[in-house]
């Protein structure tokens, strides 16, 4: 590995990532943060390659709009160049792509983005949304005999209205599962209408649709909807698209509530689209009193526990939150919806982060969505060290879309961080996470940002916190000092430290006895005079660490001396360092995708999953990447989404 500087002008960061020339990232090394310019020439590259490789254009077609999820780059103008999982995301990224459509053409006044979106993309949505009882019908039901018939939540109630099926197409793209078969006559794996059923198929292609749909695609054509509708409502010449989009949203409400209930986001894109003000009153918002929670905090609180946790594969839930909220409340965002996006979009990177433990993880950069990775106890099952997994452009691309928001967010109310932790935290002591940038040495003096937490019977204790250690500092009498640090409650994991005057010693052990890594320093002081100590006890999230503790954001440790009552304490980073973090995400992570879109030529939807996969340009991945792209435009303005998106500023013609 070499070390190259990466250098952004926004906020004056520096960020230094370890980077190798075969990554295809590794372009970017050096760069300044894009310009505004630079920003829009990206955007339209995006969507010309989109528009290029992955639409449906054939007039012929009922799919006319349809955007594939993956072309295949080394297919192109082949039978098969379009390919489709049979329960997977072809709708899904479509959606996700028509929002992006609506964010960069408020960003950017270019009329391409709203011609793109209302030529193509909307005609075919709201076709199966506000027409899905006469165009697909459970007459003819299409599986094999290990295969899946979808349940209530699932399966298509024909006839109905608001019904978007997995896919729906006429021959023109082939099956992922069913060309991996060398049966001709292979059956679906999933529940639906084959109209080639009973005939050879060699070639796998998909001819009718699927019998499938979900809650979660529910709710990304919810989102798709809503922003459409708010982008073409005040245009005259929209009139009767607006009005079909209020049908849509009223449909797709209703399809779920037969396949379901009621979901937040789908229900208030129904109630905004359609001045449903009762419909609205059920939409339900977030507990100001409750402390976000999400992966991360999951993952990490579950120390001494057996539950399996998992990293997040998507940002769609920070999603749903903000466009629930900005249907619901309007661009007065309530104080938690801001803190639930901030602390989504700042903490959950940090999972892969950890995981990625022999590098600096390159910003915007996560984990391939359909690779798993987890673990229990508040540890991983293994670590990058042990052995990589493929990356994707999935969850990376569309949490820079949140970092977007969350800087805009932080930018117009600078305080909004840490007043919500004085707000949820009355009555403990604030313990910061230090500025990556200025780790912590391990001298015997307290770091200069770490905050006293213990000045009783000659003992003084000083914390603050790395990502992946907790750090103390303090000072006793005697020749040997013991404490204890653990999760709260009284049947908790935690730790013992010992620090020994005399050997100069520090060690621990953890509430089984097993001794824990710690590395410090102790500096002993004549006569009766007190001893000074530093030491770095690492979380159990690191790796060949024994079970005591994880420290994260908003998250919480018992302190005492032992033998005395534990103390509380929170940890969380001060509001400068999260919004420079943010900001920092946003623009080198945008430098590195375009570095990949260079490298490749396309958006692949994984990096170094093999072949198979690495060679498919992934329509999602585009769209996160355009949404992003739109946030950092408003945030070199100084503007704000929720703002353009409910009050616009007239954009000029270009």
């Amino acid at each position: 590995m070499t070390g190259r500087a990466v250098l952004s002008v926004i906020s004056g960061w520096i960020l230094i990532s370890p980077l190798r020339a075969e990554e295809p990232w590794a372009g970017a090394a050096g760069k300044p943060a894009m310009t505004a310019e630079e920003t829009r020439t990206f955007m339209i590259q995006l969507l010309d390659s989109v528009s290029k490789h992955h639409l449906k254009r054939d007039p012929k077609s009922e799919q006319r709009g349809m955007v594939y999820e993956y072309f295949d780059v080394q297919r192109a103008g082949q039978f098969d160049q379009w390919v489709q999982g049979e329960a997977l995301d072809t709708m899904h990224d479509g959606a996700w792509l028509a929002v992006a459509m609506t964010n960069a053409a408020r960003a950017t006044g270019d009329p391409r983005y709203r011609q793109f979106l209302t030529e193509w993309q909307l005609p075919f949505y709201t076709k199966m949304l506000n027409h899905s009882d006469t165009l697909f019908s459970t007459k003819q039901v299409d599986v094999a005999e290990n295969g899946v018939r979808f349940g209530k939540e699932h399966a298509l109630q024909a006839p109905e209205k608001g019904f978007v099926p997995y896919w729906w197409d006429d021959g023109a793209s082939v099956s992922l599962e069913r060309r991996r078969s060398q049966d001709p006559r292979v059956k679906p794996p999933f529940a639906c209408t084959d109209r080639l059923a009973g005939k050879e198929n060699p070639q796998a292609r998909l001819d009718g649709y699927s019998h499938g749909s979900s809650n979660h695609l529910a709710q990304n054509l919810a989102v798709m909807v809503q922003q459409s509708w708010l982008l073409l409502r005040k245009d005259p010449q929209s009139a009767a698209m607006v009005a079909e989009l209020a049908r849509a949203a009223r449909h797709l409400h209703e399809c779920r509530l037969r396949h379901h209930g009621l979901i937040p986001g789908v229900a208030a894109a129904a109630a905004l689209c359609n001045n449903d003000a009762e419909l609205m009153k059920r939409v339900p918002g977030l507990n100001p009193k409750q402390p976000p929670h999400n992966h991360f905090t999951r993952f990490l609180a579950a120390v001494g526990t057996t539950q399996r946790q998992a990293t997040p594969a998507f940002a769609d839930d920070t999603q749903y939150v903000y466009y629930t909220a900005l249907a619901k409340y309007g661009v007065q965002l309530p104080v938690e919806v801001r803190l639930k996006v901030i602390y989504d979009a700042y903490t959950e990177p940090m999972l892969f982060r950890y995981w990625w433990d022999n590098s600096e993880l390159p910003a915007g950069i996560n984990r391939f969505d359909l690779t798993v990775l987890g673990g229990s106890g508040g540890r991983f099952d293994f670590y990058r060290s042990d052995r990589p997994v493929p990356l994707g452009s999935r969850f990376g691309p569309q949490n820079l879309v949140c970092c977007g928001w969350a800087a805009q967010m932080l930018r117009q109310e600078p305080t909004l961080w840490d007043d919500a932790v004085k707000r949820l935290f009355p009555d403990s002591p604030r313990v910061p996470f230090l500025d990556p940038a200025n780790p912590a040495v391990l001298d015997g003096r307290p770091e200069p940002d770490a905050v006293r937490v213990l000045d009783e019977l000659g003992v003084r204790l000083d914390l603050c916190s790395e990502r992946n250690a907790l750090i103390a500092a303090g000072e006793f009498a005697g020749n040997e000092f013991r404490l204890q640090i653990g999760m709260p409650g009284d049947q908790a994991p935690f730790a013992e430290i010992t620090i020994e005057r005399d050997d100069e010693r520090i060690s621990a052990r953890n509430h089984r006895g097993n001794r824990l890594l710690i590395s410090g320093k102790v500096v002993p002081s004549g006569g009766d005079e007190r001893t000074r100590f530093e030491f770095a006890l690492p979380y159990t999230v690191t790796k060949g660490q024994e079970t005591w503790g994880n420290g994260y954001e908003f998250g919480m440790l018992r302190v005492n001396k032992t033998g005395s009552e534990p103390k509380t304490i929170v940890l969380a980073s001060p509001g400068a360092l999260v919004r420079k973090s943010l900001e920092k995400e946003l623009a080198q992570g945008l430098r590195n995708w375009e570095a990949i879109f260079r490298a490749r030529g396309y958006i692949p939807t994984s990096l170094f999953a093999g072949p198979s996969w690495d060679r498919f340009s992934d329509s999602g991945g585009y769209a996160h990447l355009i949404s992003a792209a739109s946030q950092y435009l408003l945030l070199l303005a100084d503007e704000r989404d929720w703002e353009s998106t409910l009050e616009p500023k007239k954009m000029p013609e270009k």
